[in-house]
C-alpha cells in the first residue's frame, strides 16, 4: 500500500512538467519566398545568434532566463529587394500549464525555458526594389522647323 502511494506522488509531482514532455530549444525554418536570400539572427541583447541562407533550420532557445522569454530580430537582405527585419518571440507553452498538479514544475520549467515556446517558422517576403523609371526628353540637334528669331518690339 506504501509502495502505491509512493509511485502516485511521484506522478502527481511529475505530472505536466513542460520539462520533461517538451522542449526549451525549438527548431524553427527560416525562408524567404522571394528566393534565396541572407540573413541573420540577434537575440534582445544585440548577439548575434546564427547567419547564414534561405531556407534553413535554426535551432533556437525559447527561454532567456529565469521567467524569461526569448525574443529574436530576424533581419533579411537580398540584392535587388528591400531589406527587412522581423520579430520573433517567445510564447508560453501549453505544457507549462500542466505544472497546476506541480508546484515544483513552475519553477523547474521557468530555469531550463521549456515554459516557453517558439513558432517553427518563419516565411517572409522581401518587396522588390522598384526599378528607376526612365526619364527621356528629346534633344534637339537640327530643329526640321525653323524657328523664328524674336525681335523685340514688333
Amino acid at each position: 500500500m506504501n509502495r502505491l502511494i509512493g509511485v502516485l506522488m511521484v506522478s502527481v509531482l511529475l505530472s505536466g512538467c513542460a520539462s520533461l514532455v517538451s522542449n526549451s530549444a525549438w527548431p524553427v525554418f527560416i525562408d524567404n519566398s522571394s528566393g534565396t536570400a541572407e540573413f541573420v539572427i540577434k537575440n534582445k541583447n544585440d548577439v548575434e545568434m546564427a547567419r547564414g541562407k534561405t531556407p534553413q533550420i535554426i535551432i533556437l532557445p525559447s527561454g532567456a532566463g529565469y521567467f524569461t522569454s526569448a525574443d529574436y530580430s530576424v533581419h533579411f537582405s537580398k540584392t535587388g529587394y528591400q531589406s527587412q527585419g522581423y520579430r520573433l518571440a517567445s510564447y508560453l507553452n501549453g505544457w507549462y500549464l500542466g505544472n497546476v498538479s506541480n508546484f515544483l514544475g513552475f519553477f523547474i520549467d521557468s530555469a531550463t525555458g521549456a515554459m516557453w515556446r517558439l513558432n517553427n517558422e518563419m516565411i517572409v517576403t522581401l518587396p522588390q526594389i522598384p526599378k528607376p523609371a526612365l526619364t527621356t526628353r528629346p534633344v534637339l540637334t537640327s530643329p526640321s522647323i525653323p524657328v523664328p528669331l524674336y525681335k523685340p518690339g514688333l
